[in-house]
């Protein structure tokens, strides 16, 4: 029960992985992740067809915030105190099932996609956990416009849509300077964006052996332009290059383990719509302003290329969001 409540709260789907096999082993800071063939259950239910980009979803149990639910002042106000209470609640059950998924890491079994996500997102959540629970007993009145003015102060389970659309947008007017810095990188490093428009391109680029394709020889300032794309933290002209280079090799780590147990267009096509947006953020890709269906192509085009061609190396693909930003990698054979 305490997973079904945790994986709620993520918005996973029961989908199978034919493309990665039950068995594959990949391997995130020294932990073994391997992929089971089913994916926990959530309250909502999606089904899309990607040749006439349509999604239908029934309504979301929780979030009032969510686009198409049009409530007045007292449903508001009731909807964000569920929510905050269901979240708070979803919080403590993942603190059971973090211990439980630590236990299954020390015993080399399987672990799935949500329990992943637990399992990297609860350590900072349960330092938000108790002053966000007493805001909530004294001040509920107060919640939203906190969460609003400062996010961070906010545990995952209990971020709704229109605060991380809030954030997403401030982040991605940043990517937009980022990405005229990343055009001029590329320039200086020999290369265009040419290189990046399609899968044939940039896998021949990676393969000539440009450095600004290895974390290990690329320059400070091309850590410090993708430590900001990708949202890590602030400060990064003041931090040592040692702390910008291991701070990127750890999201790029996450990233690929990520990709590795989201890895077939079956699942990406389940994910609820918060999940959605919080996986395209955690890959650079400009999500506030995109409908549903942009997100979630956005993001099969990700996976599938990183799968597909960089398995190992996903910083390849961490520039070409740099560099297109609002355009995805042309694929073979791809849906868009």
């Amino acid at each position: 029960m305490l997973a079904r409540v945790a994986a709620t709260r993520l918005g996973m789907l029961d989908h199978r992985l034919p493309t990665l096999g039950s068995r594959a082993l990949f391997r995130f800071a020294n932990m073994p992740v391997k992929p089971r063939s089913l994916f926990h259950t959530s309250a909502v239910t999606r089904t899309t067809d990607w040749q006439n980009m349509t999604v239908t979803e029934q309504a979301a149990t929780f979030d009032p915030t969510l686009p198409g639910r049009v409530l007045g002042p007292w449903q508001k106000f009731t909807g964000f105190m569920s929510f905050y209470k269901e979240g708070i609640k979803a919080l403590w059950a993942n603190r059971t099932q973090y211990r439980s998924i630590k236990q299954q890491i020390r015993n080399d079994e399987e672990i799935s996609r949500a329990e992943f996500q637990i399992y990297t997102r609860y350590p900072n959540d349960r330092l938000r956990m108790i002053p966000f629970a007493v805001l909530v007993v004294l001040a509920p009145e107060l919640i939203y416009l906190i969460v609003l003015l400062m996010p961070g102060f906010c545990p995952s389970t209990c971020m709704t849509y229109r605060a991380m659309t809030k954030g997403a947008r401030r982040h991605d007017k940043l990517k937009q300077k980022l990405h005229l810095q990343a055009l001029n990188r590329i320039r200086n490093a020999g290369l265009s964006t040419s290189d990046f428009v399609d899968e044939a391109a940039l896998t021949k680029a990676v393969q000539a052996g440009n450095s600004v394709f290895s974390l290990d020889q690329m320059s400070r300032t091309n850590l410090a332009l993708m430590y900001r794309f990708f949202g890590i933290g602030p400060l990064s002209m003041v931090l040592p290059t040692s702390w910008l280079r291991a701070s990127v090799q750890r999201r790029l780590e996450y990233i690929r383990t990520d990709d590795a147990l989201l890895g077939s267009e079956q699942l990406i096509s389940g994910l609820g719509l918060v999940e959605l947006f919080r996986a395209c953020q955690e890959r650079g890709i400009p999500a506030a302003d995109l409908p549903e269906y942009q997100l979630r192509l956005a993001l099969y085009n990700w996976v599938r290329l990183s799968q597909r061609q960089m398995p190992d190396n996903a910083v390849p693909i961490a520039w070409s969001r740099l560099v297109l930003l609002n355009r995805s990698v042309k694929l073979a054979n791809s849906p868009v």
